[in-house]
């Protein structure tokens, strides 16, 4: 990627996040389970596929997770070393970097990567490690439409530090973070006085967001509208305006 510079950091910045926000499909989250059902014996194992089945289609009763890998940590993890955990999710992301799960980004979203383009730097930030990110990027069709990729990103708790070197100084409000993890993605952007967007796929999460829908789509009027007035997106919709 290029080096930031004068004219680019003027720009917006669209900070989005990886899993679940421009990598759609549970391919990957699929990946990591199967590689820890084996450590499992079968009573477990199918109460770990049901529960996460149960999550991924939004059944009544599911349990509340904040993604897909935290339904299956949360529900193998007792009952397997740590070590398991972090081997199934090593392999995963070795998958996806071999092209070997079923992937897609969000319909349209290379389209208003490209409206954007004149007036926002598009930069993913992810937690995620490198491993199979550049690949997977180029698979979504999306290789040519992000300026930027910061992997490893420790969100929450590296996100101030994230945040604070994209926005170099700027006003908050030209930086709008992008995710459906609030606690990864929302809250600590609100924290910075940054505008947000976020991704309720159960459309029951009542915390503040300046702006939110059950898809990155129903987000697209709401991310260009910011693309045209950054600080004043920020102030016309705060969250507490936001009805939930």
């Amino acid at each position: 990627m290029p080096p930031r510079d004068a004219e680019s950091t003027a720009r917006g910045i669209l900070v989005l996040d990886f899993d679940g926000t421009v990598c759609l499909g549970d391919g990957p989250v699929w990946a990591y389970a199967d590689a820890i059902l084996p450590h499992l014996d079968e009573r477990l194992a199918r109460h770990v596929t049901d529960g996460l089945l149960a999550y991924l289609e939004d059944h009544p009763g599911a349990g509340t997770y904040a993604d897909g890998y935290g339904a299956i940590a949360a529900l193998a993890g007792p009952h397997v070393p740590a070590e398991v955990l972090d081997g199934a999710y090593a392999a995963s992301r070795e998958a996806l970097a071999g092209g070997d799960l079923d992937i897609h980004a969000p319909e349209g979203l290379v389209d208003l990567l490209g409206r954007l383009r004149p007036h926002v730097r598009a930069v993913v930030v992810t937690n995620a490690p490198s491993t199979g990110l550049g690949e997977a990027l180029h698979a979504l069709g999306l290789a040519g439409s992000v300026d930027e990729v910061i992997p490893s990103a420790g969100k929450p708790a590296g996100s101030a530090e994230v945040l604070g070197k994209l926005l170099a100084g700027a006003h908050p409000g030209t930086l709008l973070s992008v995710g459906d993890i609030w606690v990864n993605d929302i809250q600590p952007a609100l924290e910075l006085g940054c505008a947000t967007a976020f991704i309720d796929r159960s459309g029951r999460d009542l915390r503040p967001a300046h702006a939110r829908g059950r898809t990155i789509q129903d987000l697209y009027p709401a991310l260009e509208a910011w693309s045209r007035a950054p600080r004043d997106f920020a102030v016309a919709t705060a969250p507490a305006d936001i009805p939930c």
